[in-house]
């Protein structure tokens, strides 16, 4: 990243903190995203103007077309992770030469079968933050461990998060 574009980002945060403390209702934010079926276990999801693809792979009835949605929570774990970990590094005055997370888990696929009551989540998440930076180890740590415990994601996975819904079925003619 260039000088000027880490100068932008920084007063980017720097603007958003302040304007967050002034005004807590300005930080709700209130995503929403848009999925359809379009053949087999392949679906397209619209996320603002980008296209985001999920399929399974072959072995498990796909055309492995791209991650499955179980990958793409991963995906999001990882990416939640590294982009808040470089804003708030830029927004410190960190200097981050690489960055890097590899994110495992362990699912019980009965779950998703529905076989013997088991629960379809993960039982286990482990992650590897590797962070490239010739900055005080303690302080890069410190920043990586505050970003973990703040992350949306991270959050999301660890609390129980209400979920409410409507199914509509409608009849073909």
């Amino acid at each position: 990243m260039k000088d000027a574009d880490k100068k932008d980002l920084k007063e980017i945060v720097a603007r958003r903190i302040d304007l967050f403390k002034r005004k807590p209702d300005a930080a709700v934010y209130k995503p929403k995203v848009s999925s359809r079926h379009i053949k087999g276990l392949y679906t397209e999801t619209t996320v603002r103007e980008h296209l985001v693809k999920a399929d399974y792979p072959v072995p498990a009835g796909g055309s492995n077309q791209a991650p499955n949605p179980i990958e793409l929570l991963l995906a999001a774990f990882a990416a939640c992770i590294e982009c808040a970990f470089y804003e708030f590094a830029v927004h410190e005055g960190l200097t981050i030469n690489s960055l890097s997370v590899d994110i495992g888990g362990t699912l019980d696929l009965r779950g998703l079968f529905m076989i013997d009551n088991v629960e379809a989540g993960f039982k286990d998440l482990t992650y590897n933050f590797n962070i490239e930076s010739p900055d005080d180890e303690q302080k890069v740590r410190d920043l990586a461990e505050r970003v973990i415990a703040h992350c949306p994601v991270v959050d999301s996975l660890l609390k129980p998060t209400p979920i409410t819904g409507n199914i509509k079925i409608s009849r073909a003619g």
